[in-house]
């Protein structure tokens, strides 16, 4: 039999993203013929009755099921009543029009769960945890090898500087620079100081701060740096999203008497980072972050129906907390 289901899981969110565009070129399915499901928002249900049902578009379709935290330890930050058993019959019956990947974006898998066990039984599984020892300088001037680019040593330092190590980050800020400088061959630091924002995360963690705090004056100034650099407003969004949801676990951690040692640890973060997570998780009360993602989730399916422009929703949203 054919293989069509998948599952990748570990903290390597680039690993991830690349592997599933690897499967989907392996069986020559078009992203438009690939349907995603978000756990964390969406259920099992509806994704398993999407794999079921035969393409119209092509011989065969994806179904990509994300943030599959059913499979780990790992809390959704939504109560959603997944119904594992019509999971478990179609995964034992597969549709072969079907190809089923599983994304678990987490360190590890919860193995006493009989249903990792099936799934880990018969699926191809990929394993993307980071490599801490991988040599990034040396992987950037790969990929500009391969695009027939040449960047310099003091502006390679600074690009990977700005993007925190952080390998999708730097994935995506390499596009940006590799569109700014077009049919040119060489990558100056003068291009990396235009292009790259200063730790684009870090700005946004400021902007979470700001919005939490109702600080409109900063809101706006950091809003308008990040737009000056181009930074994808759905980006913005999913950050800031993150960032909001980070603050619940850490109330819940807290709640658990988790020391801030534990909380830095188990959200691998520095000492001052941790310390604004336990600060906010302190004061901020939990109707405002949950007003806040009810307001996003909103202007999420607003963006993708095209009932509102992605860059106009995004800053009123931000206006209408300065307000």
């Amino acid at each position: 039999m054919e293989k069509n289901r998948y599952l990748l899981y570990g903290t390597d969110h680039y690993c991830i993203k690349n592997k599933t565009l690897s499967i989907l070129n392996l069986h020559n399915i078009s992203l438009e013929c690939a349907e995603f499901y978000d756990m964390d928002e969406s259920l099992l249900d509806e994704a398993i009755t999407s794999a079921m049902t035969i393409p119209f578009l092509d011989e065969k379709k994806a179904v990509v099921i994300s943030n599959a935290s059913f499979l780990s330890q790992n809390k959704s930050p939504k109560e959603l009543n997944h119904q594992f058993d019509l999971f478990l019959s179609y995964w034992n019956n597969p549709n072969p029009t079907t190809v089923l990947i599983i994304q678990a974006p987490y360190e590890r898998l919860d193995s006493r769960k009989n249903l990792v066990k099936i799934i880990q039984d018969q699926a191809e599984v990929t394993i993307c945890q980071k490599n801490e020892s991988e040599d990034l300088y040396a992987l950037i001037k790969d990929i500009l090898k391969e695009k027939e680019k040449t960047i310099d040593a003091n502006a390679l330092q600074l690009f990977v500087s700005r993007t925190s190590y952080d390998k999708t980050l730097m994935m995506n800020e390499l596009d940006k620079v590799l569109m700014y400088i077009d049919k040119d061959t060489k990558i100056d630091i003068s291009i990396i100081r235009e292009v790259v924002s200063r730790n684009l995360e870090d700005n946004i963690y400021q902007l979470v701060n700001a919005v939490l705090s109702q600080d409109g004056r900063t809101i706006m100034s950091i809003y308008q740096d990040l737009i000056k650099i181009n930074t994808e407003p759905m980006w913005m969004i999913g950050v800031i999203v993150n960032k909001f949801q980070e603050i619940l676990y850490t109330k819940e951690l807290i709640h658990l008497n988790y020391q801030f040692e534990d909380i830095m640890k188990y959200f691998s973060v520095t000492k001052g980072r941790a310390y604004y997570m336990v600060k906010n998780a302190k004061e901020v009360e939990d109707q405002m972050l949950m007003r806040y993602l009810s307001q996003l989730e909103m202007l999420d399916y607003q963006i993708k129906s095209g009932q509102i422009d992605k860059r106009i929703g995004l800053e009123l949203f931000l206006l209408k907390i300065n307000k």
